[in-house]
């Protein structure tokens, strides 16, 4: 059991990559036009860590990061050269679609992590984590101590942020509520209030399912998780731009 002590060992930050980028796109792989469970047999294809897995199978995962964000446009399209190749072999391409259809396969990622969620959940929950995508960013704080400061201050900016990254009329989020009704960030107001609610809510063993809209994460980031898929890589150049200057102005 993780102590009070302890939990916020878990959370690796590094001073040398204070407000630096990263990035996670979700997308669904397709062929012929509909959504395939085809993400183990193309992550072998792929170069880690640049490209991972989510609960669905369908769906493949690329991260950017950390890199300076003058250097987001480039490190997106070498994601994007790299999927395409991979992809067109296996005769699959990309759909960043922000919500699927109720019809879509609900085959899981096949990892003991996923089989342990799975045998939890009702379908409709399964569903609602199944055909939902999003991008996350993730902005590097140095320390601790900034980083719960910075998260605080921007935590009253997360409607303007849900707004921004919304293509779908609200629905994509309303339907990850349904996975996640616990999802309204917290200003915690230091380490013990976030150890104590992580103990409280069962995820003081693993910080990676508290699954708030805005988080510190385990990599050493403020992490925004509200954005939708994005129509062009202009919109998440777009969303890094304000979730950096937002933890620039709070350092």
């Amino acid at each position: 059991m993780i102590t009070l002590s302890t939990y916020a060992s878990q959370f690796a930050f590094a001073p040398e990559h204070t407000l630096h980028i990263g990035v996670e796109r979700e997308s669904f792989l397709v062929q012929h036009s509909e959504i395939v469970p085809a993400a183990f047999e193309v992550l072998k294809m792929l170069p880690q860590p640049r490209f991972g897995y989510e609960l669905s199978a369908c769906q493949l995962e690329d991260r950017v990061g950390p890199c300076q964000l003058a250097q987001l446009p480039d490190e997106l399209k070498r994601n994007d050269e790299l999927a395409e190749e991979a992809l067109s072999l296996l005769g699959l391409r990309r759909l960043f679609l922000e919500v699927a259809p109720d019809s879509m396969p609900l085959d899981h990622y096949p990892s003991k992590r996923y089989d342990e969620i799975v045998a939890k959940i009702t379908k409709e929950r399964l569903l609602a984590a199944c055909q939902v995508t999003g991008t996350h960013v993730h902005v590097g704080m140095p320390d601790a101590d900034t980083a719960m400061r910075v998260h605080s201050a921007v935590i009253p900016y997360t409607d303007e942020l849900c707004q921004m990254g919304d293509h779908s009329g609200g629905r994509r989020l309303q339907i990850y509520r349904i996975m996640a009704a616990d999802y309204q960030p917290i200003a915690w107001r230091g380490w013990d209030h976030f150890e104590a609610y992580a103990i409280e809510h069962d995820f003081v063993n693993d910080p990676r399912s508290c699954w708030h809209l805005i988080r510190l994460s385990v990599h050493g980031t403020i992490e925004f998780r509200m954005f939708g898929s994005p129509r062009s890589n202009d919109d998440v150049v777009n969303w890094a731009e304000r979730c950096y200057s937002l933890c620039r102005d709070a350092l």
